[in-house]
């Protein structure tokens, strides 16, 4: 079957190697003096690198540096409580184990959107409020583990298409401790974002219930059927989320039918095609991406 040439050059678009190359081609824009708003001024680099080595020195001495995901803000003061539950946790196989990983980081990474300056997440276990991303993350980690999201009454570390689709923004409110002396910003965002994530998954048994009743944590079966001999290039895992995840995200470009995500235009950088203009960027997929390896790694991918 052919495919509609708007179609593919959608495709071209939802993959690792584009997000570099047109931010490649946007900086040789930039270096030409060609953007209204930015001027790049390549004088500034050593001191922006000064920077980063001292800063990446100070947190890891060794240079020793751990993934750049979701799993870092379950661990608080050295306390890795998700390695707690699962060590206690009877797991059928490897691939249990990481089904319920992926579940979590998907949901987690899902609800961790701006908190606002006001939110905290008051840690049971040190009493501690914790704000942002970090606080966002334990408070989901508590969620997960209570069975929030799981419709089986026995077994609570899982997520369900059909729990996701009927959620409530009051749900949410209770886990993350929202109160009008302790407001969050965006809460009926986050519960429709799961709503649209429940409804997809839902849909795609194919994909996300090939082991399992539907559930987010299935895409872990689908890049386990991609590893070639055990082994997954990590480009893999972007473009099976950014083909597999794009329609939830709301209202914005879509190319020969298909949602773009986290995709933007710019008029400077035209091509011959019909993503003249399209700029892919896909950040929070990107850090989902690197929140998906772990489990991975530790299932033996």
């Amino acid at each position: 079957a052919s495919v509609h040439p708007e179609t593919s050059a959608a495709l071209s678009l939802l993959n690792a190697g584009a997000v570099r190359e047109r931010a490649n081609r946007m900086l040789a824009i930039g270096l030409e003096d060609r953007l209204p708003n930015f001027r790049i001024d390549l004088d500034r680099m050593d001191g922006v690198l000064d920077l980063v080595l001292e800063t990446t020195r100070k947190a890891y001495p060794s240079l020793d540096v751990p993934f750049h995901s979701r799993w870092r803000h379950f661990v608080t003061n050295g306390d890795d409580r998700w390695a707690a539950v699962a060590g206690r946790t009877d797991w059928r196989d490897s691939a249990a184990r990481a089904r319920a990983e992926f579940d979590l980081t998907i949901v987690s990474d899902f609800l961790d959107a701006g908190a606002g300056p006001a939110w905290r997440y008051r840690d049971p276990k040190t009493e501690s409020a914790i704000g942002r991303s970090e606080g966002l993350g334990l408070a989901s980690l508590a969620m997960f583990t209570d069975g929030a999201f799981s419709a089986a009454h026995l077994e609570p570390l899982r997520v369900d298409a059909g729990v996701l689709a009927n959620l409530e923004a009051t749900n949410l409110e209770h886990g993350m401790q929202v109160s009008d002396t302790n407001p969050l910003i965006g809460m009926d965002g986050r519960a429709d974002l799961l709503r649209r994530l429940g409804r997809l998954v839902a849909s795609k048994p194919e994909i996300f219930g090939n082991r399992d009743a539907p559930r987010p944590g299935g895409l872990f079966d689908r890049l386990a059927t991609l590893a070639d001999g055990g082994s997954l290039p990590a480009p893999a895992i972007l473009t099976e989320l950014l083909q597999q995840l794009g329609p939830i995200w709301p209202s914005r470009l879509t190319l020969g039918g298909i949602a773009l995500g986290d995709c933007w235009r710019h008029p400077a950088l035209t091509t011959a095609d019909a993503t003249s203009g399209l700029v892919p960027l896909h950040k929070l997929s990107q850090w989902l991406a690197y929140s998906l390896i772990e489990p991975l790694q530790r299932s033996g991918i």
